[in-house]
Parts: structure tokens; sequence; C-alpha cells
């Protein structure tokens, strides 16, 4: 389950939900997807009778962290891989390192 407190610090491997916005369904099918703080329309399959202005919700592992830029990568499960403002993350799960011993 993911968590809705933010930590002040991300870590790759961290869990992380991004909100788009189904700008339109394509003649394939696919839906068009605008996520926050990235600049090019995202394509995914869409939930079943989604429509334009519709929320969906994109979950994904944190690749790489730019702390200078504020940005993270994120690798989303339903493939592809975007970079976004850490503003743009709306829930986490921190990543559980195994204990060594």
């Amino acid at each position: 389950m993911l968590h809705l407190n933010m930590p002040g610090e991300f870590e790759v491997g961290d869990e992380v939900a991004l909100a788009g916005t189904v700008i339109t369904i394509l003649p394939s099918g696919r839906a068009r997807v605008s996520i926050p703080s990235y600049d090019h329309p995202y394509t995914l399959e869409p939930p079943p009778k989604a429509r334009a202005g519709d929320r969906v919700i994109l979950v994904g592992d944190v690749t790489r962290i730019d702390r200078g830029a504020n940005k993270l990568t994120v690798r989303i499960d339903c493939g592809g891989v975007i970079t976004v403002d850490r503003s743009a993350i709306t829930r986490l799960r921190k990543h559980r390192r195994a204990s060594a011993g």
C-alpha cells in the first residue's frame, strides 16, 4: 500500500505514484495523458471506459534523482521512463533494503 506521507528525501528504488489527466483516447484505443511537469503527452493503455478529463494514476520506481534540478526519473510500471519535478509525485512507498546479516 502506498503511503500519503511524503518524506524529505527520495531514494532510488522508491515506489511512487503520479496523477495524470486523460487528454484524448486515440483510435488505437490507447490514451494520451498529460502529466504535471512532464512536457510531452504520455500514451498508455487506459482503464476501461476512460474518457477525456478522467484522472489516471501511474505507478513506478525511482531510477534516478537530480537533486540540483529537483527532478526524479521514474520507470512507469506500464512501460516507459519519464523525468518529472518532485512536486508531481502524489504518493510514495519507501524502498526497503534487505538487512545484512
